[in-house]
Order: structure tokens, then sequence, then C-alpha cells
């Protein structure tokens, strides 16, 4: 009996056991490693990828209930292809991938949330380094600020590389509203050609001018493309607004008389018969706008094969019979010279030192104005070695002021020549000359010769160009003739002169308001 009590009490006691020491299935969580170190990495384009390995060393499931990076430090992924449920004893795998942007420190954590009742988050500490290059442009903007009209001012603009790798430019564009006032110096006699290579913490130095060309508002940028993987294309902009330092008003009066020395080139070939007797019959035209004026004038004849005066002979106020006179000398000129004319070269032997019409002969006088008539039915083909501006510019050296030198031409009309009252072929050359020198090109073919004389007679004792006393800005020029605006002139900046295509009468008053150029010659 004893005995059975007693096995009865061990049964009891057994079972006791049994139900006090069986436990709930736990999970239990482990990953490794606990740090990932990616090392360097270039950055905008090359990546790593390392594993964090995560087992369930527990007896229940082990649930992956989510994955966060602590920081968000978004160089950093965590790939979702992972198996979030792990059976006791089974492991997987979870990839993090580091691509960094530029050059940088990067570090973060990785927390694993889980169901370990122990140990419900995990922290990897994970970081890495990305090599780059970085470009800087300073100045990103600069207004420019007090630049005259004509004046210049400059920026430099520093392009440095605050990364560790190479950086290599490839292009360099500048861009500017028109006009350009805004100009990129040559950069390639210091830096070279393109890809221009700047090392780790330096730079180069790109220089920006203004030159501001009127009073509007100017702006421009320069635009940088290069291997910075952030940021491949860059700009530095920069606007100017140019003023004028200075305004200027010229007056003037039209003289009412000028003493005038004329030299008339008239083509001697064999078509001009008609056009020598159109001239003839209306020189009277021509020579009573010097008598009505009481115009002190010499006239004399050359032709276009020879530049010496025509019998010699200079006509003025004191010849008794002018208008006989010019009708002999062009009867002596006649139709018989040599069909290669060459009006521009007689003109100029004629006016060259030893010539009859030369500074310093009995002809030409220092104070009066010097007039040079062509009348021809053909171009000119005087030699290639001068172009009209080489000719221009020698008759204005003849004489003190610009204004006092001056050609006019009677010859084929402009650009395909004449037909009517005879015909005649564009008077190419003399047509270039007259325009440089502010003359007047009229028709040889005309039917009113009388009307031609007359208004070559009138422009070659009035005025035309009038010299400007200071520098002008062209597209400022505003003109008055006797206080109303004129639209009939053009601004000559090779001798910074206004010069009229339909000439003021006598005793006009002339205003001509412009800004001035600032900081010339300096």
């Amino acid at each position: 009996m004893k005995n059975f009590l007693s096995f009865l009490f061990c049964i009891s006691l057994i079972g006791c056991s049994d139900y006090k020491l069986s436990k709930i299935p736990e999970p239990d969580i482990v990953a490794s490693p606990e740090n990932i170190d990616y090392g360097a990495v270039l950055a905008g384009g090359d990546h790593k990828s390392a594993a964090v390995e995560v087992s369930n060393v527990g007896t229940g499931v082990l649930e992956i209930q989510g994955i966060a990076l602590l920081e968000g430090d978004t160089t950093f992924e965590v790939s979702a292809d992972y198996n979030s449920d792990l059976s006791p004893g089974e492991t997987t795998e979870i990839i993090v991938r580091y691509s960094p942007f530029t050059y940088s420190i990067n570090a973060d954590k990785m927390r694993i949330f889980s169901n370990d009742p122990d140990e419900p988050t995990v922290d990897i500490g994970i970081g890495g380094s990305g090599d780059a290059p970085v470009i800087v442009v300073d100045p990103d903007y600069h207004s420019f600020l007090d630049v005259y009209v004509g004046c210049d001012d400059f920026i430099p603009v520093g392009v440095a590389n605050e990364g560790n790798v190479d950086l290599e430019i490839y292009d360099i564009n500048h861009l500017a509203s028109l006009p350009a006032d805004f100009s990129l110096y040559d950069y390639e006699p210091f830096f070279g050609m393109l890809p221009i290579v700047v090392p780790p913490s330096e730079e180069i130095t790109l220089e920006i001018y203004y030159t501001p060309s009127d009073g509007y508002d100017d702006v421009g940028y320069i635009e940088l493309t290069s291997n910075d993987p952030v940021r491949p294309i860059v700009h530095s902009d920069h606007d100017g607004d140019g003023d004028y330092e200075k305004w200027a008003t010229d007056s003037f009066e039209q003289d009412e008389t000028v003493d005038v020395d004329i030299l008339f080139v008239i083509d001697n070939s064999g078509s001009m018969n008609t056009n020598q007797s159109n001239f003839k019959s209306n020189f009277s035209s021509f020579i009573s706008v010097f008598s009505a004026a009481g115009v002190d004038y010499r006239i004399a004849f050359i032709t276009t094969d020879d530049a010496s005066f025509v019998n010699g002979q200079v006509i003025s106020p004191t010849t008794p019979d002018p208008i006989v006179a010019v009708n002999d000398i062009v009867d002596m000129i006649g139709t018989t010279g040599s069909p290669n004319e060459k009006g521009l070269y007689q003109s100029y032997l004629s006016t060259t030192t030893g010539g009859d019409a030369a500074p310093g002969g009995a002809f030409f006088r220092e104070d009066a104005k010097f007039v040079v008539i062509y009348v021809s039915d053909e171009p000119d083909h005087s030699t290639s070695s001068m172009s009209p501006s080489d000719y221009s510019s020698h008759f204005r050296g003849l004489k003190s002021s610009a204004n006092l030198a001056v050609a006019h031409a009677v010859a084929g009309d402009y650009p395909g020549g004449c037909s009517g009252n005879g015909s005649a072929q564009f008077g190419d050359g003399y047509y270039d000359v007259v325009g440089l020198l502010g003359g007047t090109f009229l028709s040889i073919c005309a039917s009113d010769w009388g009307l031609s004389m007359d208004t070559l007679a009138r422009e070659s004792v009035a005025e035309s160009t009038f010299i400007l006393t200071e520098q002008a800005v062209e597209g400022t020029i505003e003109v008055e003739v006797n206080g109303v605006q004129s639209t009939d002139w053009f601004y000559d900046v090779s001798i910074n002169a206004v010069q009229f295509t339909v000439i003021p009468p006598e005793g006009s008053m002339i205003d001509v308001l412009y800004a001035a150029w600032s900081c010339l010659g300096e």
C-alpha cells in the first residue's frame, strides 16, 4: 500500500513538471554583418552592392516586418527582394546598394523590424564615399553698372573644381542679346582647346567684356558643359545697361556761296557724241547758277584718257565768254579717245603732285571747295590697284576739311544702265566714289539736261557735308532743318559727318542732336 501511494505521488510530480516547463515557440533574429563599408565609389554612374544575412535561430516563425533607413540618405537603396517569413533555421539576404551622386561622404543606419520578442529591431551601419568632380562658377551672376557707351568693363569668371576627380569641361558657349555688346575673351591661348581639364582644388578664369553700343538693356550668359554628375550644365549670367555720358548739339548755317574749283572729266570715246552735244547745249544752265550767286569759280576739263587740262585752259569769272570757251573745249575733246575709259584714274593723276589740278598749282585753291564731275556713258575701267574708297580718300586728303571735297557724276543709271535719250551702261566706279563723297549721281539718259546741269551747279556751291564736333553714336542722331526734322541725310562714320541727300537751301539753319561716344582714345 505504501509503495502504491509513492508511485501515485511520483506520477503526480512528473505530470505537474511537464505542464510547468513547456514553452510557446518564439523567433530569434540574427543579422550579419553589423556594419558595411563600401569604400570609395565613382559618382554619377558606378555603384556597389552588399548583402546583409538575416537568420532565424529561434523556435517560431520570424517575420521581417519592415526595413528603414534612419537618416533617409538616398544614395543607399534597399532591395525588396528578400524572404520576409523565416522558419526556424532559415536565412535570407537583404541587398543594399550604394550609388553616390557627387563628391561626398555618406553614412546611415539600416533598421530591420521583426517579431522577435526580445530584439524587435536590429541596426546595421552603412557608409561609403563618392568620388566626383564638382564645378563651381563664381560669380554665377553679375550686373555691369555705370558703363558708358563707347567704354568697356570686364569681369573674371572663375571655374573651379571642388571635387576629388579631374573636372573635364567639354563645351563653353557664350550667348548674348543683339547687338552683341558682351564678348567672351579667347581662352584657348591660355587653356588650350576643348576639352579643358581642371584638376581637383584648381580653377581656370574666363573673362567677359562689356562694351555697350547703345542705351538699351543687354543680357548674356556663359554655358559650360562638364563631367560634373550633378550639374553637367552650369551658367554664369550677366546683364548691363549702357548709358550716354554726354549729348551734343551742333548748329550750322547753310552758306550762301562757296568758292569752288570744278574739274570736269569728260568721256571722249566714240559713243559720246550726243552726250557731248547735250552738255554744250545746256552748259549755260550750269554757269548761270554761279553768275547769279557771285561765286568765284574755276573750271577745267580733262578726259577719260588724259589727265592734262584740255587746251591748258581754266574757265573763271574773268573769261570773256565762258559758254563759248566751254563749247570750244568740248569740241576739242571730241570722240576719238580710248574706248577703255579711266576717268577715276585720270582725275587722280591730275590732282597728284605735278598734275594740272594738284595742290600748289594755278588751278587749286586751299580754301575753295574742290568738285570733280564725271560725264560718261560707260563704267570706269581704271586700274584695279585702287578701289573707289582709295580715290575718295585721296580727294578728301586734298583739303583740310572733308566737306570741301565732293564728286558728282552724269552717267548710266544704277544698277543696269539706261536708255531713252541715248543709252548708257551703268556708271560703275563713278557711282561708288560719288556715294563716298556725298555727291549727286544723275542719269545721262535724262531728257532735260538743263535741269541736271542746274542741279550740279547748285550742289557744287552749297554745303552737303557737315562735320560734327564730337564723335557721334550713329543711332542717336537727329537732324532738323529750320526747326523741322529731316530724313534727307546719312551719317558717314569715316569722317564723323552728316551728309545730306537733299541739300538744304541757302541760309537754312541746321541743328544736329546726338549722343557722343565716351572713352575714345583711352
